[in-house]
């Protein structure tokens, strides 16, 4: 166990500092901002679009383009995407009319830029802020203090305020007199050789080329990556599992041959690695006595061989694992946490699934149990050793739990008392039923072989009756199951082929509200539907 927990322990830090230089790679991304006020109306609109439309198609490929409109308030049309398609979409979309609100457009523009690297923003505007909220010196300062490099082409138009904004990061204040001269404009933004100035344009330098980079990796995308990452972890995983083996010596090996002619042997015990050891022994030390007296009771119920600080460690590792694959799929800021939730969350509800089915396997065995505790009894045995007879048949788990029960008589313990116990541990009404018949018998008397019997006839029929109910209503649950599925199903699906369209769930407030109730609906949906398709019996 603990060479197992070494591991994946050292693939799970391996796979995590791997998926984190993965994720590490630079993006870049430009956002334009463009004024479409009535005043852009009607023709300035149509030539302002065809130029970011030329613009867009001359960046490279991996850049992420977002796309903001301001009017009489400014407005996301697009969050940061390297679907060119998406982007002419939006942009052609686009009507001029309203008043002018650059000021307020500035921080949604730079709010669009957030988890990218590398940053740009082009302001497209053809007058002066009319009504925004904000000021000038607020917009002046929000660029500043984000270091986007901003540069504002005036469409027919120049003012100092205009000039503020370009200044305040490294941008650049460009004019243009008419449609040739904005193409130009552009142009100019594009390449990173210089190009013609624009008629009546100020001349300035031409900026600099964003560097090359790596793609940045976004949901839907980078699919390859999540299954190279996974393919990672398998690989180091089991190679750390072979080389932390101990392998024997070949005197040791040639020495067991020779003990092998002289008789069975004991198994030989093979020492663990010792960076298996370090990591349980202060994990040990990390976990409290209650915590640790707790996962033991649980551990041993669900028949996981396994001591608690292994089990922690294991955890932790699945932890790990889950955050370092998750931060690939969206960013490290979801990523993370989600999948530290996910694997705490898996594991426990793992151990309670081994817990359940440990119990149902108890119940399914309880009849046959008793019905050969009767035949001990009957053959003249008394009841303890009867129930060692069942021990020794060694049909798990009833052997393990009516073991517990004999070793808890051998130090003075009541046969019934911890029957009692084993009946409250499996959570099996049936025992406690036959606990309560051997309580009465004892104190008047009867025939218990024969009692044990009508109550292993009476426990097969109602076995009967439930698996039949179960049968009958397997329809309803697989309904439930359906219902329940579907929208978690489709939401994961969207978020990984449409990513863009479901973006505004999360980064919006009433994305995020809407995100929570459907959660809140979906949980007392099911809650709902579970009541409705168990049946008691």
């Amino acid at each position: 166990m603990k060479r197992l927990l070494a591991g994946f322990l050292i693939g799970a830090l391996l796979t995590f500092v791997f998926s984190a230089f993965a994720v590490a790679a630079p993006s870049r991304g430009v956002v334009v901002l463009l004024d479409t006020s009535g005043s852009m109306a009607p023709d300035r609109i149509v030539v302002a679009r065809q130029a970011i439309a030329t613009y867009v198609s001359s960046l490279p490929a991996d850049v992420q383009v977002g796309l903001v409109a301001f009017s009489s308030q400014p407005s996301l049309v697009l969050a940061p995407t390297a679907d060119r398609t998406a982007f002419a979409g939006a942009l052609s979309q686009l009507q001029a009319k309203g008043d002018t609100s650059l000021f307020d457009a500035v921080p949604v523009g730079l709010s669009a830029l957030q988890g990218i690297t590398e940053r740009r923003m082009v302001i497209v505007s053809d007058g002066e802020d009319t009504v925004s909220k904000s000021t000038v010196d607020a917009a002046v300062s929000a660029v500043a203090a984000a270091g986007v490099p901003t540069d504002v082409i005036g469409f027919q138009f120049s003012d100092e305020t205009l000039r503020r904004i370009a200044a305040a990061a490294g941008g650049r204040l460009l004019t243009a007199s008419d449609a040739a001269a904005l193409a130009a404009a552009f142009a100019a933004l594009a390449v990173p050789s210089p190009a013609p100035p624009p008629p009546a344009a100020e001349p300035v330098a031409t900026p600099e080329p964003l560097p090359v980079a790596a793609p940045a990796p976004t949901p839907g995308q980078n699919w390859q990556a999540g299954a190279l990452i996974a393919g990672t972890f398998l690989v180091l995983f089991f190679a750390a599992f072979m080389l932390l083996t101990p392998r024997r010596s070949a005197a040791g090996h040639k020495l067991e041959q020779h003990l092998d002619h002289y008789g069975a042997q004991e198994p030989v015990v093979q020492e663990e690695s010792q960076a298996a050891q370090t990591a349980v022994v202060w994990t040990r030390r990390v976990m409290s006595d209650n915590t640790t007296a707790r996962l033991t009771d649980r551990l041993d119920l669900s028949g996981i061989k396994a001591s608690p600080a292994e089990w922690t460690l294991l955890r932790l590792c699945t932890s790990a694992v889950l955050a370092a694959l998750l931060t690939l799929v969206t960013t490290w800021w979801i990523g993370v946490p989600l999948g530290v939730l996910c694997g705490w969350l898996l594991t426990a509800l793992h151990l309670r699934i081994r817990t359940s089915k440990r119990r149902a396997a108890f119940a399914d065995q309880l009849p046959d149990v008793l019905q050969l505790v009767a035949s001990s009894l009957r053959s003249g045995f008394s009841l303890a050793q009867s129930i060692d007879a069942v021990v020794r048949d060694d049909t798990q788990p009833t052997a393990g739990e009516f073991s517990r029960a004999l070793a808890a008589t051998r130090i003075g313990a009541e046969l019934e008392d911890a029957l009692d116990r084993v009946a409250l541990r499996m959570h099996s009404a049936d025992l406690a039923w036959v606990v309560m018949a051997i309580r009465i018998q004892r104190q008047v008397g009867g025939n218990l072989a024969e009692v044990l019997m009508n109550t292993v006839a009476t426990m097969r029929d109602r076995s009967q009756t439930r698996r039949h109910v179960r049968a009958l209503s397997a329809e309803g649950r697989l309904s439930a199951y359906v219902l329940v599925g579907l929208p978690i199903f489709l939401a994961g699906f969207l978020f990984w082929f449409r990513a863009d369209y479901m973006r505004p769930l999360y980064t919006t407030l009433i994305g995020m509200v809407m995100l929570a109730f459907a959660a809140v609906f979906v949980v007392l949906g099911s809650l709902w539907m579970r009541k409705l398709v168990r049946v008691e019996v």
